[in-house]
Parts: structure tokens; C-alpha cells; sequence
């Protein structure tokens, strides 16, 4: 709004873009971030701001799958562009490795929600090849949990050295902002002790980590580290415990407005 009074029309739709991202990735209703990125992206249009509203409309793309809508959100260019992959060919072939960067992210992002673990490895590494280093703590944050997925599936120590890279990062971090990064490391700190085999440290971590996400208010992460936490007790046959878990997550999920990950959730059962 400030800098709309002054005349600033780029800053404020960039302002707009990153304000409907943080929004996502603090956990904000997904319904209502919807209706935001909609409404704003109509705005940078209308403000001949097409470079904002082509970021813009990777960010409202993975709000669209996580609610389980089958809108398109490239209708607003009016047939100029008409899919996530051919914005992505089109931010490559002129050098836009922001745009590319914030797509591979949200790719990542969006495939380890829906347990696509391969889809998200493949774009992890995709966005540490663009010069840009946007979200580079969630991207760290959603690459250690992958390669920690694949620890425990694989024989390759490679895996377990990327999860760790990632946990030290948050050790760091931690440090200056316990809100922001103490529930995603005392989750990366579980998901480290399960795949080392390390049980009763993997389950009080789980359960810190799902105490700290709820206490900071982060009810996406607060599901996920439920989720993953049922997985560890379905692998350890604590059957009792996994659907329990199992059960938070899919509040947790409904909270947030994740109305496709819930039908996932019910897909298979629990």
C-alpha cells in the first residue's frame, strides 16, 4: 500500500508476490491465501506488472493443488501463457533464474507434501543449479527431510551426508530465531535418529517437534512432523500410535485448508 501511494508499482507488486508466499509457507488458511493471489494477481495485471504476476502464479499454482482445485491460474494472460512449463521454458530461455528458482521450489515443495519423494529430489537439486538463492532455508528444510526419506531406502551414505548438511544448517539458525526454526530442526533431528536406527531418539523428537510447531503457530508443519511421525510408529508396528498421529495430521491439515491432502490422507484409509 506504501508504495502504491507514492506511485511504486513494481516494489508493490513484488511486495504482493512475496507477501501471498510467506503467506503459504507460514501456514496461513489456504483458502483465503487463494482468494488473495487471485485478487492480486488481477492487480499486477492491471498494473503492467507481468514479471511479479509471473512469479506470482507459480506460488498461487501450488496453493490451487494443496486445496485441491482444478482452477488454472494462467487464464489471467488471456491464452499468452498457459502452463507452469511453459513459464518455466520461457524464464530459462531469458535468463530468469528467480522465476525458474521459485518454480523448482514450489515443485519441491508441493511433491513432498504429496510423498512424490523422487518428484521432489529431482527438483531439490533442479533449484541448486540456478544462481538465485530464494527460500533457501525451506529448500534446505524440505531437501534434508527427502534425502532422510531416501537414507532409510537406499544403502547410499550420500543421502544421510545431505540430510545432516541440512540439520546443521538449522543448528545455526536455531540460534537466532527459535520461532521461525526450532520445530523444522528438532524434525530433522528426528527423522536423522530414525534413519540411524536410533528409536527412542527418533520418537522424543517427533513428539518436541510437533509441540514446537504447534506452540509457533505453524499448523502445515505441525501436521507434517504428525505424519512423519506415524510413518516412524507404522515402521516400528506401534499400529496404535500411527493412526493417532495419523489422525492430527489430517486435523492439522483441515486447519490449514489443505483439502488435498486430507482426501489423501483418507485415500489410504486412516
Amino acid at each position: 500500500h506504501e508504495a502504491l501511494k507514492v506511485g511504486d508499482n513494481e516494489y508493490a507488486s513484488f511486495g504482493a508476490h512475496f507477501y501471498c508466499a510467506q503467506n503459504i509457507l507460514c501456514g496461513s488458511f489456504l483458502p483465503t491465501v487463494e482468494a488473495e493471489c487471485t485478487a492480486l494477481a488481477l492487480k499486477m495485471l492491471q498494473l503492467n506488472q507481468l514479471p511479479s504476476c509471473l512469479t506470482h502464479v507459480s506460488n498461487h499454482l501450488s496453493v490451487l493443488m494443496l486445496i485441491g482445485s482444478k482452477k488454472n491460474p494462467f487464464q489471467v494472460f488471456n491464452g499468452h501463457m498457459n502452463s507452469e512449463d511453459e513459464l518455466l521454458q520461457h524464464a530459462l530461455s531469458i535468463g530468469r533464474f528467480s522465476l525458474a528458482q521459485t518454480i523448482y521450489f514450489n515443485r519441491l515443495f508441493v511433491a513432498f507434501f504429496f510423498k512424490r519423494y523422487e518428484e521432489a529430489q529431482k527438483y531439490a537439486g533442479k533449484y541448486l543449479n540456478q544462481y538465485a538463492k530464494l527460500n533457501i532455508a525451506n529448500h534446505i528444510f524440505y531437501t534434508g527431510l527427502t534425502e532422510f526419506y531416501f537414507a532409510r531406502h537406499s544403502s547410499n551414505s550420500k543421502h544421510l551426508e545431505i540430510g545432516h548438511e541440512s540439520l546443521s544448517s538449522f543448528k545455526t539458525w536455531a540460534t537466532h530465531s527459535t520461532w521461525n526454526w526450532e520445530n523444522k530442526l528438532l524434525l530433522l533431528e528426528a527423522e536423522l535418529y530414525f534413519s540411524k536406527g536410533e528409536m527412542e531418539k527418533a520418537e522424543e523428537k517427533y513428539e518436541l517437534a510437533i509441540l514446537s510447531a504447534r506452540r509457533h503457530r505453524f499448523v502445515h508443519e505441525e501436521g507434517l512432523a504428525n505424519e512423519l511421525s506415524s510413518a516412524f510408529h507404522t515402521a516400528n508396528s506401534n499400529i496404535d500410535k500411527a493412526k493417532s498421529c495419523i489422525s492430527e495430521a489430517r486435523t492439522c491439515y483441515e486447519k490449514w485448508g489443505a483439502a488435498a491432502l486430507v482426501e489423501l490422507i483418507d485415500s489410504h484409509g486412516n
